[in-house]
């Protein structure tokens, strides 16, 4: 089912975007690194297909990778990293980065000879831009505009079998130009397009980067989101570069990587050269991303300096620019590729898929000189269905592996029209793979279970929306318990006191009560069509059976039948007598409803809130390509991976698209959550490191206690890290609008919850007059009038 965490695999189609691309390797800086070693690493990277988008990471004096880079690193979209092998990816603080014994040829793919020979007069030149050593922005220039080694690497050409007198200028002119460094200049040259830089030679034809949310962002925190300064800068940021500082070159590199190359920024800045103006010539700037409705323009940042120690610098705060750590910007991106978009048929999770079609890009290969020793990677994302994305989510599989949202395998190019196997998780397998991965193991609790199974019967999580009604949730309540035991539970609630749902709700659906249509509809408005069109859905979805009483001549034993069960001969089960006349002398007969079994086990494990929490943060959330979720779950237990203890259960279990496990516990009554139970889900939540948790109560907030909504935490900069809720939210349908809180504490008035009660039974007579037509048909057979 769409948006649960269930082991249902993927079935009929569903689309994916297929990328093929040349492999992608991190390159380590060893510490200490003097400058004439970076700009050899520059020089290299902008030589190989794809080398501009490959990360360079800092590595410390005693060869590991920086923290700041060691915790993304596992989830990043890279394929490995020069001197450690893949598998160590996932253990980055226990690993030490090894230099390689001997210059590795096998692999990449020399970006040039992609070029067709004979036509250098066709292209435009490549601009290679030296500076004095002594010159500050010498390093920037080489992060944003890249540079080229005076010769091809000469174990690259032999690899190609290519002449190993072959020059750059055999296929493409390149200019040698030196410059005075400054922002003017510079920015000059970034928007040129007379001329190419070497970064954009490394990545002919494929795409990268990435130009922006087109969104609209505001200053409103309502959730915790530790990306938002990334993903509200988009491209728009300045790298504060002190003098000699590696690692602000290495972020400067890499962010341009990230972003891509076809806008004036990420730019470096030298410390000494920092202000207010210059910032502000950057917002006037032509050639800005302007990338959705942002809340800064402008986002500077530093690897050298504190946020504190870049205000300091400014003298002042300049309008509409944000002032950002490293760790909150840094990102390594995705791979320069080649993708399209296609609709893949599965069966059972399996499909097949084309890493590249032959009539694809054929100008490219054709023409151009490709390695035979190139290494390419073809990556699928599947939309509907995405693979969370983590900083610490990595599955390596024998040949393949799961990270950065995508499955990605290694493909030789003389293979990459041939089709593929490939094999998808469902979303539970995901959520524990991720679980695995931190050390614990998620297994379906009971609860949970009943739960699960009454949604199987439904088409969508949202049709919950059917219950989502107080009278009527009181009425099936009272369906659940056992005959006679109505009076008993109504006095221990008159004392304050609740009754185990254990005890209370019938063991089988025979012991359970009968309802009237007539007392259905008192608790819907007292309309017949509401009553009508409710039980009809009720029985159709399996949460309500219809039968009929009937009475044996023989002993006067009564039995209640389902109609679905009705087939003659009748079998008494007082006397084990056949019933020949069933009916009696009764000329109409009154059908009765009882309980399925599938509801009564949830009423029996109490986890009908369970399932109003989960239809909440579906339609809320949502999930697929453009929801935040990847599933839920109405109710998991939590276990140490090793132990198998019980670290804590989550009656509702939310797993995020960045890989966050949410937990929410409900309670009938606020009345439930007392200082020990806030203290399990806290625990809980600390073990899972979920950036927030909820707790939600089956009541409307007038009726909770005073203290409930004391519950709540949240902090205007950082967002909530407890979110309450009661009926006032959980029966109505959530919206999340532009600057709102769908967590803002409102309890709704009398007459409020009346009128949302009389818009259910509206919603039900509508939807009992509309019967099947469908927005298609209104549309056809009704034109609208002529103006």
């Amino acid at each position: 089912m769409r948006g649960l965490l269930d082991d249902d695999p993927l079935h009929g189609t569903s689309e994916a975007r297929i990328s093929y691309r040349p492999q992608r390797i991190a390159v380590p800086l060893r510490a200490p690194l003097n400058q004439d070693e970076f700009l050899s690493v520059v020089r290299n990277q902008c030589q190989i297909w794809g080398g501009a988008a490959a990360p360079l990471v800092p590595l410390t004096a005693e060869g590991v990778v920086d923290n700041i880079y060691a915790r993304i690193i596992p989830g990043s979209a890279i394929d490995g990293m020069e001197g450690l092998h893949p598998f160590n990816l996932i253990h980055l603080p226990n690993a030490k980065v090894e230099p390689p014994r001997e210059p590795q040829a096998y692999g990449p793919q020399l970006a040039f000879a992609l070029l067709e020979f004979g036509k250098v007069d066709e292209y435009r030149p490549v601009e290679v831009v030296e500076l004095e050593k002594r010159d500050p922005w010498r390093m920037i220039y080489a992060a944003c505009l890249g540079l080229l080694p005076a010769q091809p690497n000469p174990e690259l050409l032999r690899s190609h079998n290519l002449i190993p007198e072959l020059t750059f200028e055999d296929v493409i002119k390149v200019n040698r130009v030196s410059a005075d460094g400054s922002l003017d200049d510079l920015l000059q040259r970034l928007n040129s397009r007379q001329a190419i830089s070497p970064r954009k030679l490394s990545m002919l034809w494929l795409g990268y980067g990435d130009s922006g949310s087109p969104g609209i962002r505001t200053t409103n925190v309502v959730l915790p989101n530790p990306g938002f300064a990334r993903l509200d800068a988009g491209p728009n940021i300045v790298v504060i570069c002190s003098p000699g500082d590696m690692r602000d070159i290495s972020l400067l590199w890499n962010l341009r990587g990230a972003n891509g190359d076809s806008a004036p920024l990420p730019i470096g800045i030298p410390v000494d050269d920092v202000t207010p103006d210059r910032l502000r010539q950057l917002m006037r700037e032509p050639g800005i991303s302007r990338n959705g409705f942002a809340v800064n323009s402008l986002y500077v940042t530093s690897a050298s300096l504190s946020r504190g120690e870049i205000r300091t610098l400014l003298g002042e705060d300049v309008a509409r620019v944000g002032i950002a750590d490293c760790e909150e910007m840094l990102h390594l991106g995705y791979p320069g590729s080649l993708s399209r978009h296609e609709v893949l048929v599965w069966n059972k999770g399996n499909t097949q898929f084309v890493p590249l079609p032959v009539d694809a890009h054929r100008s490219l290969f054709a023409h151009g000189v490709i390695s035979r020793t190139a290494s390419m990677h073809a990556d699928v994302h599947v939309l509907d269905s995405p693979f969370p994305e983590g900083p610490d989510v990595r599955a390596s599989l024998l040949s393949a592996v799961f990270s950065a949202g995508a499955y990605s395998t290694s493909v030789t190019h003389s293979k990459r029209a041939e089709a593929l196997n490939l094999s998808w998780p469902s979303r539970l397998l995901m959520a524990r793979t991720v679980a695995s991965r931190r050390g614990f193991d998620l297994q379906e609790s009971e609860p949970g279970r009943a739960a699960r199974v009454l949604l199987a019967g439904l088409s969508d999580i949202s049709e919950l929306g059917n219950l989502a009604h107080a009278p009527l949730l009181e009425m099936l309540e009272e369906m659940a318990a056992r005959q006679g035991f109505g009076w008993y539970k109504k006095r221990l609630r008159n004392i304050g006191l609740e009754a185990d749902p254990t005890k209370t709700v019938g063991p089988t659906t025979d012991e359970l009560p009968e309802k009237t249509f007539n007392e259905f509809k008192k608790s819907l408005g007292n309309s017949d069509k509401a009553t009508k069109s409710w039980l009809l859905w009720a029985e159709k979805s399996h949460l309500i059976l219809k039968g009929f009483q009937l009475v044996c001549d023989a002993c006067d034993a009564k039995q209640w039948l389902p109609v679905a069960g009705f087939a003659p001969p009748i079998i008494c089960r007082g006397c084990a007598r056949e019933m020949p006349a069933p009916f009696g002398d009764r000329t109409n007969v009154e059908f009765r409803y009882r309980l399925s079994e599938r509801l009564r086990r949830v009423y029996e494990q109490d986890a009908m809130g369970h399932l109003l929490v989960a239809r909440y943060f579906y339609l809320l959330f949502d999930a697929g390509r453009r929801g935040r979720l990847i599933g839920l779950h109405p109710g998991m237990e939590v276990r140490e991976k090793e132990t198998a203890a019980l670290q804590g259960e989550a009656d509702v279990l939310l797993f995020t698209r960045h890989a966050e496990f949410i937990p929410v516990e409900v309670k009938r009554t606020s009345s439930g959550f007392t200082e020990r139970e806030i203290e399990k889900l806290d625990q809980l939540a600390q073990f899972l490191k979920a950036p927030w948790s909820v707790v939600a109560t089956c009541q409307y907030g007038k009726d909770a206690g005073e203290g409930f909504q004391e519950l709540a935490e949240y902090s205007a900069t950082e967002g909530y890290s407890r979110v309450v809720l009661s009926y006032d939210k959980l029966l109505g349908r959530p919206f999340w609008a532009i600057n709102d809180d769908p967590f803002e504490w409102k309890p709704l008035s009398v007459d409020e919850i009346k009128d949302r009660e009389q818009r259910f039974v509206t919603t039900l007579i509508n939807r009992a007059d509309t019967g099947k037509s469908n927005w298609l048909a209104e549309d056809l057979l009704n034109p609208p009038d002529m103006v």
